[in-house]
């Protein structure tokens, strides 16, 4: 076989280039519309089998109706920004061992969800994956996108310590850079001076929660630390009533956090209306536990 050979593999809703050196094939680009891909584990050329080890640096950039990527356990090698900017991404399975790795592969990919580990399970499996997605994308940590490391106490660890440094971080961090790369052309919150760090307290706030809700390997001193930046972020309730009214999870938490005080109880429980009966009796009964019943009861006339 001829080095650098080309071959193209069609897949569903698209095609997958590669090139072929010795018996090794990198995937070069993919182009289609394709929502969901797989990589295969090998390709054919005339009569010779080739594993696929590599992603080409870009091969993905900027395709916009992936949301879910498969890599096979040959691969070795992810090249620079290989899946940068796949804006809709939300799901990448990759394979259970160590990997080259190129800068920023996932640039731009606010959605992405979850970097699934082949042969994780039980509760590892459930929190994992997500943790290393945001390792990648919020956290800006590509030390820990080390799959046989993941899930380890050192990695947990340092996954913690960089989250405490991203909400002792200003709420304005990164919009100066954002202005001199030229995007204050560009349209949406995240770009605008005053919305900026408003959605930059709820992004912190959002991967605050989850940390609290799926404490895997959580010290007591960072738990510590998180429950006291939901105390002091006015939008803590925001972020419950915004995107988790229904979910009783969320109030246990932000209680437990020490969220709730006599004073901001009445506006608290108004602000549930819509709410399930479930929920508001809960607050009335974590009013009732922590500060006593009293006739301010009487005041709300909830229908349920």
């Amino acid at each position: 076989m001829e080095a650098a050979e080309k071959i193209v593999e069609n897949t569903g809703g698209g095609q997958l280039c590669f090139t072929l050196n010795k018996n090794a094939a990198t995937l070069k680009r993919y182009r289609g519309i394709a929502e969901k891909v797989e990589i295969p584990e090998s390709v054919t050329a005339e009569s010779d089998v080739c594993s696929v080890t590599a992603i080409e640096r870009k091969a993905f950039l900027s395709c916009k109706t992936i949301k879910e990527i498969s890599l096979p356990d040959t691969i070795e090698e992810l090249g620079d920004w290989a899946f940068a900017h796949t804006e809709k991404l939300r799901t990448v399975t990759i394979p259970n061992h160590a990997l080259a790795r190129g800068k920023e592969l996932f640039l731009g990919c606010a959605r992405l969800r979850e970097i699934r580990i082949r042969g994780l399970a039980g509760r590892a499996q459930a929190d994992l994956p997500r943790m290393l997605a945001i390792a990648v994308t919020a956290l800006h940590d590509y030390v820990l996108f080390n799959p046989p490391e993941v899930g380890s106490d050192a990695w947990v660890s340092r996954w913690d310590a960089k989250l405490l440094e991203l909400i002792r971080l200003d709420d304005l961090d990164g919009y100066e850079e954002l202005w001199t790369c030229g995007e204050e052309d560009y349209e949406g919150k995240e770009y605008d001076i005053k919305s900026y760090p408003v959605e930059k307290r709820k992004m912190k706030l959002r991967i605050v929660y989850f940390r609290l809700l799926n404490p895997y390997k959580l010290s007591e001193e960072s738990e510590r630390a998180l429950k006291e930046y939901l105390r002091e972020s006015a939008q803590s309730w925001e972020i419950i009533m915004e995107e988790h009214a229904d979910e009783l999870e969320y109030y246990r938490l932000f209680a437990d956090a020490g969220c709730i005080t006599r004073e901001n109880f009445d506006a608290l429980l108004t602000a549930l209306s819509d709410c399930s009966a479930e929920i508001k009796a809960y607050l009335l009964k974590y009013k009732d536990e922590h500060f006593g019943a009293s006739d301010a009861f009487a005041a709300f006339e909830l229908d349920w």
